[in-house]
């Protein structure tokens, strides 16, 4: 009974270190996705993600929607919680909104707390990565989310 009960914990240690291994999740994708915002006008453009665990819980992203006179206009924002699991399992980011120029914004940016989910890919496999703000915004773009 004891040995059963020791391997258990053993294995229980070995999941915990090879979940543990997961640590950072970066996107610099090139494909067009698009937000929905709340008053439900479209915008497309692409995404940058990078969001680390250690040495603590940070990251950022920004989303680039190119304008007709051949500038670009910004959605940016930071991540306080950063959850990477192996790539079955994907990611999940929280955090906040720190810029937009692209919606509106309808209340102060800084108070817009944002999710952003996905699988984690590898070998130029596509993915869709979820964006969803709490004042209604939505995103879904195409990536390949690299999880290390």
């Amino acid at each position: 009974m004891l040995l059963l009960i020791l391997s258990f914990m053993l294995q229980l240690a070995y999941l915990h270190q090879a979940r543990a291994q997961y640590t950072r999740v970066d996107d610099t994708s090139s494909g067009r996705g698009t937000i929905t915002c709340p008053a439900g006008e479209q915008h497309e453009g692409a995404i940058s993600i990078s969001a680390t665990t250690t040495p603590s819980m940070t990251g950022y992203y920004d989303i680039d929607i190119p304008t007709a006179n051949g500038s670009s206009v910004l959605k940016s924002g930071v991540f306080n919680y950063v959850d990477v699991h192996p790539p079955s399992d994907g990611f999940k980011l929280v955090g906040k909104e720190t810029r937009d120029d692209i919606c509106g914004s309808l209340e102060n940016i800084s108070s817009i707390p944002i999710t952003i989910t996905g699988e984690c890919v590898a070998g130029g496999v596509v993915s869709t990565i979820k964006f969803t703000w709490s004042n209604g915004q939505t995103g879904n773009f195409p990536g390949d989310p690299t999880c290390t």
